[in-house]
């Protein structure tokens, strides 16, 4: 986004003083419609009226704020504080370029993580973890079920999510 640039002596130059703090608003709301519509300091005169009056565009006029030209006003410094059009574009299709190769390099990234999964299952049990598997004999085990309706012991594997089980971490971090 294009910033609508003045100087910091601009409250005190001689043009706005003759233009008068009315003529002034105008002046800004327009030269921030200008910068974000790359007009490069064109004002359109719906615009102007959309803001203001023809009688305060005409006030910039005689400051020497505004030129009156086809369909509008022109701010005749604008481009010698304000970047171009072309150069707002330019620099927007740089970023999108450095953005594109950006998200290329980490998808490969993320690509190269997925490739040596291999497509398994990579989820941390308590037996990776470091637990011995839990032979159920007839004792409540975690999700509240009894082994012994069956009369067989139950293996029971829990699995760790965001890294964490009982207090033990695998290591990575949590997203």
């Amino acid at each position: 986004m294009p910033w609508f640039r003045l100087e910091d002596s601009f409250h005190s130059h001689p043009k706005v003083i003759k233009a008068g703090n009315e003529a002034i608003g105008l002046y800004v709301r327009c030269g921030t419609y200008a910068a974000q519509h790359l007009t490069d300091g064109f004002i359109p005169e719906h615009v102007v009226l959309l803001y203001g009056s023809r009688a305060l565009a005409d006030v910039l006029v005689r400051a020497g704020l505004w030129r009156r030209t086809r369909g509008g006003w022109r701010m005749p410094d604008y481009l010698d504080y304000n970047p171009s059009r072309e150069a707002v574009e330019k620099e927007r299709r740089a970023r999108a370029e450095r953005q594109a190769r950006w998200r290329e390099k980490r998808r490969g990234r993320d690509r190269s993580v997925t490739n040596n999964r291999h497509g398994r299952d990579h989820s941390v049990t308590s037996e990776s973890a470091g637990f011995s598997p839990v032979e159920n004999s007839g004792s409540p085990v975690g999700n509240g079920e009894s082994a012994g309706r069956s009369g067989r012991g139950r293996r029971v594997t829990r699995r760790v999510t965001n890294g964490v089980t009982n207090g033990v971490s695998n290591a990575s971090p949590s997203r």
